[in-house]
């Protein structure tokens, strides 16, 4: 949406002057690479409010805007998968043999789930 064409993204980064530190755009979600989708949201949740903004001007694309139910699902599921994230990054930075560190990081995964269902009970 904000990216669908050079002037588009150019009026998102436009949006961010003065109020961060170094614009950026918005992240699309990428099959082929580790935590993709996960970037994606991280991103979109925290550019949230300058994407309202930006939809001021592009109003046609207001009806594919999420819901402050859509977002604190979307905050919810980053929360969850957060211990996900640093064990398949802690993964990938291992040369050899990982089988040590993989029966570790499942437990970590396990216990951090448990901790969610816990919450929700």
């Amino acid at each position: 949406m904000v990216g669908a064409s050079p002037q588009q993204c150019q009026h998102f980064i436009k949006i961010q002057n003065n109020r961060v530190k170094i614009p950026t755009t918005l992240l699309y979600d990428i099959k082929t690479r580790w935590n993709s989708t996960l970037n994606m949201l991280e991103r979109s949740v925290r550019l949230r409010e300058l994407t309202n903004d930006w939809l001021q001007t592009y109003a046609e694309f207001t009806p594919v805007w999420s819901t402050p139910e859509e977002w604190r699902q979307t905050e919810y599921g980053l929360e969850v998968l957060q211990q996900i994230r640093f064990g398949t990054l802690l993964m990938l930075k291992t040369r050899g043999a990982t089988i040590h560190r993989l029966l570790q990081v499942y437990q970590d995964i396990f216990d951090h789930l448990q901790m969610q269902i816990s919450k929700l009970e």
